[in-house]
């Protein structure tokens, strides 16, 4: 498997009753389990993952959904300009203009099995292009589209830049 480090996965991540959800501003909301997911189309890509904890896996090949395919089938209203990414934990955000997270990939699979829990399974956002760190949300449990630029305390840089402390 990767060399990607792992965190404790919290408690109220549970791989068995994962569901996504596209809510916010769509035009219509949507509920997915995995196998939804291995309906749509996906991409393939290797790329290294660097974290600000210093450490760097390399050659990762992540198989996803482009989140532009999710959001395309959610439709978004014409107010929606960005998007909170919630992890299944309740407590990690990340936020994104809409144009940069379409561009990004949800991962279901990671050096070609199913990406385990540990590793942010059953789906992680894996930010194509240059990304920081913190913003390969693990567990995505939602995509909430948003009308305006939302604040820093919907984002999860604090709680991941504690872990470097």
């Amino acid at each position: 498997m990767s060399d990607l480090e792992t965190h404790d996965v919290p408690e109220d991540v549970d791989a068995d009753a994962w569901r996504l959800g596209v809510t916010g501003a769509v035009g219509r909301e949507m509920d997915a389990d995995v196998a939804d997911l291995a309906t749509l189309p996906t991409e393939t890509f290797t790329a290294d993952f660097s974290c600000v904890e210093g450490w760097v896996a390399e050659d990762l090949t992540w198989r996803g959904v482009r989140v532009g395919d999710l959001l395309e089938r959610a439709g978004p209203t014409a107010a929606a300009t960005h998007a909170l990414v919630r992890a299944m934990d309740g407590a990690y955000a990340c936020s994104f203009p809409l144009e940069r997270l379409s561009e990004a990939v949800l991962a279901i699979e990671l050096d070609g099995a199913p990406l385990p829990i540990e590793h942010g399974g059953p789906a992680r956002l894996v930010p194509t292009g240059a990304a920081d760190c913190w913003e390969s949300v693990k567990w995505v449990a939602e995509i909430e589209l948003v009308d305006s630029p939302p604040g820093d305390d919907d984002t999860a840089k604090s709680i991941a830049l504690s872990r470097v402390e």
